[in-house]
């Protein structure tokens, strides 16, 4: 770890460098979420007795391992987790000399050593915290450089009962515990580092040869610990909520339906706005601080006229985070017109649309399934200047969102789908239609009560020219009690700002899970389905992970504390890379400080207040701090790596402190537990936690 990555940094100061922009990444978001550990590792100089130190290293390295920042005070009563402890990782990989002070030779890489204690301490967190065990997940983050070795750091890649990848299955098949691996130098394309990320259930390892892919690869860590390990935990919280909107053409129309309106002057136009402009559904915000986009999965569907069978209703984005762009996309008049049928969608009729998939062409290239629509604007003798061939049945649209909610139940109830529901999970529905109806009452009762019966509550909105006529009046407030079990009454909205205010009232009656909001939509306006994109060899990747990096900042933290064991490796070239695992948790509302002594085995943090991630955003990093203060043992360059276990809130680092600044980072739920991610790194191990409230 302690040859050069480049021509101005050694691996070690690439590492403690990247570790270190991973916490401070997206304003301090991952250490206010998340628990972090770290641990340094290199080899055991001899096997069979403890308390052995490695010969001219002044880092802590003991029988192979050194952890510089847990997750929870063991010694105290109550196991109390460190919370905001980024800081205290910071402080202690920068306050660790290079492995050996600097010699390239000296410190082995004893990679199961280091996987085995991190699994060791994972367990023990869970022994400690017994309720924690289902709502904490772990993740374990290696950086390393060169190949294992045996304890004693004199064979590489033998015998094969120390290969660190029997410990990685282990973890992986029987905990759920993912350990994924960043390979500089030596390690960089090599087999050994590959299996121990396949065994791991992560795939390959990630490549970096240099110091800023380096910190690349760790913000892909973050983001792929975000998809895999906190989105799921956390996804069933997220509520969802499917806007249903009148397609009938008098939305096209204005002066009461007698003529097609200009650009911006349409009933279709506002909505779309209301929708998915300036200051749209997604924008409103909640809990002081969040976009509404953040924190649900929204979709939308439409309803017209009943032929040809089976009628227009359409669903055109299904339930999803940062949809936004969907939204603007699927209801733009310009998406859908296309000589020869349409030159002008605001010319009046005849207009014939063309359809699309936004997920089938280039652009828009969703990754999720987004259809475009329009209402008729067919052209008729009695209204020569006037759309019309769309009309208004109701209850195939109600009919279209209770069979979309069921499928959608059923898909999401397995665990491997992207985004996991329980029987928690609140769905929700917004109608924003003029009331006036072609479909009978009896037709237009029966799925909206039977949606409420099963937990769905619909809130109408009226919206049109049409919403202040007596007969639409009844119909809207019958579909509001229909809808809420006579709980609500429809909501009037004759014009844009009206429909945006009514959008909020509704907004406002939703509870959301604060410690939930892991996308930030702002970065990535919808998020990618695909695996992260191959590290370009010259250029830097940047906000791509910044979701991840809330996560991975813990695994990050991890890592460069591995990074810091590697180094003392390096001269060995078989340094390991740190594993990071972390853990997500609950936790509601409510800052608390935990400060947990400093010692080089243990940080002191000061809770603080972290930054928020997209769920499926990518987080952007910031400039390196120049401060931070992380102590980390150093060890031989040649052997020495780190690694993080997510799930319990210590982290396996050498020589790590941890202090963090006060910033009421903890959340406590109603039953005053904590749940969240926890990640520890190996040699050079981060550790980080991620909290959620406790559900009942």
């Amino acid at each position: 770890m302690n040859a050069m990555f480049d021509a101005n940094q050694t691996r070690w100061e690439a590492a403690v460098s990247a570790i270190v922009a991973m916490v401070d990444a997206d304003n301090g978001y991952l250490q206010g979420n998340v628990l972090l550990g770290l641990m340094r590792f290199g080899h055991d100089p001899n096997v069979g007795q403890t308390g052995t130190l490695i010969q001219n290293d002044s880092s802590g390295i003991t029988d192979g391992q050194k952890i510089n920042v847990g997750f929870y005070d063991e010694a105290a009563p109550d196991k109390a987790y460190y919370q905001c402890n980024g800081e205290a990782i910071k402080t202690a990989i920068m306050s660790v000399p290079a492995p050996i002070n600097g010699s390239l030779t000296g410190i082995g890489t004893w990679t199961k050593g280091a996987m085995d204690k991190a699994k060791a301490y994972i367990q023990q967190t869970w022994t400690d915290h017994p309720n924690d065990k289902q709502q904490r997940k772990g993740a374990i983050v290696v950086l390393t450089d060169g190949e294992w070795t045996d304890p004693s750091g004199t064979q590489k890649l033998q015998p094969a009962n120390q290969n660190p990848s029997i410990t990685a299955k282990d973890l992986f098949d029987n905990s759920g515990v993912p350990t994924y691996v960043v390979a500089i130098g030596e390690a960089m394309g090599k087999m050994f580092a590959d299996e121990l990320a396949m065994n791991g259930g992560t795939g390959t390892a990630y490549d970096a040869s240099n110091p800023q892919q380096l910190i690349d690869a760790l913000k892909m860590v973050v983001q792929a610990i975000i998809n895999d390990v906190i989105q799921p935990v956390c996804a069933p919280g997220l509520p969802r909520i499917m806007v249903l909107l009148d397609a009938s053409s008098s939305m096209l129309n204005i002066n009461n339906g007698m003529q097609a309106g200009p650009m911006g002057m349409t009933g279709w136009d506002a909505a779309r706005n209301a929708l998915a402009g300036a200051d749209s559904l997604f924008d409103q915000i909640v809990m002081g601080n969040q976009a509404v986009e953040n924190l649900v999965h929204l979709g939308l569907a439409v309803f017209g006229y009943n032929m040809p069978a089976p009628g227009e209703q359409k669903l055109l984005v299904d339930y999803g985070p940062c949809m936004k762009d969907n939204f603007a996309w699927a209801l733009d008049p310009n998406t859908s017109c296309e000589a020869p049928g349409c030159t002008d969608p605001w010319a009046g009729p005849p207009i014939t649309w063309t359809f699309k998939d936004g997920s089938a062409i280039d652009p828009p290239g969703f990754d999720a399934q987004t259809l475009s629509h329009m209402p008729k604007c067919d052209f008729a003798g009695n209204l020569p200047e006037a759309c019309v061939g769309s009309g208004t049945y109701t209850h195939l649209g109600l009919q279209l969102v209770q069979q979309n909610i069921t499928d959608y139940k059923a898909a999401c109830s397995n665990p491997m789908f992207p985004y996991p529901c329980d029987a928690n999970t609140k769905f929700i529905n917004i109608l924003v239609t003029d009331g006036d109806y072609q479909s009978t009452d009896a037709q237009v009762q029966a799925p909206l009560q039977a949606m409420f019966n099963a937990g769905v509550t619909t809130y109408v909105i009226g919206f049109g020219d049409l919403v202040n006529s007596p007969q639409s009046m009844q119909k809207l407030n019958n579909m509001a009690n229909w809808g809420s079990g006579g709980a609500e009454m429809y909501y009037d909205a004759n014009n844009q700002a009206a429909l945006e205010a009514a959008l909020a009232s509704i907004i406002e009656q939703i509870s959301f899970d604060p410690c939930c909001g892991f996308v930030n939509c702002a970065n990535v306006p919808e998020p990618t389905t695909d695996e992260p994109d191959p590290l370009p060899m010259d250029t830097t990747t940047t906000d791509a992970t910044a979701t991840d990096t809330d996560a991975t900042a813990t695994d990050t933290d991890a890592t460069a504390t591995d990074t810091d064991a590697t180094a003392t490796d390096t001269d060995a070239s078989d340094t390991d890379t740190p594993v990071t695992t972390t853990e997500t948790t609950e936790t509601s509302a409510g800052p608390t400080t935990d400060t947990p002594p400093t010692t080089t085995d243990t940080p002191t943090t000061t809770d603080g207040t972290g930054g928020t991630d997209s769920e499926t955003g990518e987080p952007t990093t910031g400039p390196n701090p120049t401060g931070g203060q992380v102590t980390a043992t150093s060890g031989d360059t040649e052997g020495d790596t780190e690694s993080t276990d997510t799930e319990s809130p210590d982290t396996a680092t050498d020589g790590a402190t941890d202090s963090a600044g006060g910033r009421g980072c903890k959340v406590d739920d109603a039953e005053g537990q904590t749940r969240g991610l926890l990640a520890s790194l190996f040699t050079l191990g981060l550790a980080g936690f991620i909290r959620r409230r406790r559900r009942a």
